[in-house]
């Protein structure tokens, strides 16, 4: 970017600041041809509201216009490669922060897992029940949904709900050749 002097704000976009302009490229104080593309978006508004104040400081530390257009204009690529960095530095923050949630959730995980042996008795006694016994029974005992929530999850009606619970019992009594606690309310 380069700061181009006698140039107003006009339609093109170039943002003027007491006779400066920024045009992508080029240094300080180099005049750009006609049609020069300027800056758009964020750059264009963070020198409009700033360049006047930047370039008053510059000035009065400086002494200088000459270095003070410089310094305006290093000013600004400062500001756009820290914009860049800084965003780069949220997203890797995002991820750790990510990470560090995935860590915590494991260490508050209960480490009450059920055994392999359990969890297979679970398999066969649902692969036993007809589908849609197994989305009710899943939905009852592992989700602790009411029958009620149930009917109305799936669509179906109470006594529907009752009856394949009722299938999903029985189907895994005969599987796993046991005595099932629970369903007493069916």
């Amino acid at each position: 970017m380069r700061l181009q002097p006698g140039c107003l704000l006009g339609v093109g976009g170039a943002v003027s600041v007491r006779g400066l302009r920024v045009v992508e490229g080029g240094r300080a104080g180099e005049v750009a041809g006609p049609g020069s593309p300027a800056p758009a978006g964020l750059l264009a508004e963070l020198y409009e509201k700033h360049a006047a104040a930047v370039y008053g400081r510059c000035r009065y530390l400086l002494k200088d216009d000459a270095e003070a257009k410089d310094a305006l204009q290093d000013v600004f690529v400062k500001v756009l490669r820290s914009l860049s960095h800084h965003c780069l530095n949220l997203l890797r923050a995002r991820k750790a922060l990510w990470r560090e949630q995935i860590k915590t959730l494991h260490a508050e995980r209960k480490v009450e897992t059920e055994p392999p042996d359990r969890r297979e008795m679970v398999r066969a006694a649902l692969s036993a029940a007809p589908e849609e016994a197994q989305e009710v029974a899943v939905l009852y005992f592992v989700d602790e949904l009411t029958q009620a929530e149930i009917a109305q999850e799936v669509g179906r009606s109470l006594p529907t709900i009752r009856k394949r619970l009722r299938e999903f019992l029985a189907c895994a009594r005969a599987a796993l050749g046991v005595e099932i606690q629970g369903g007493g309310d069916l």
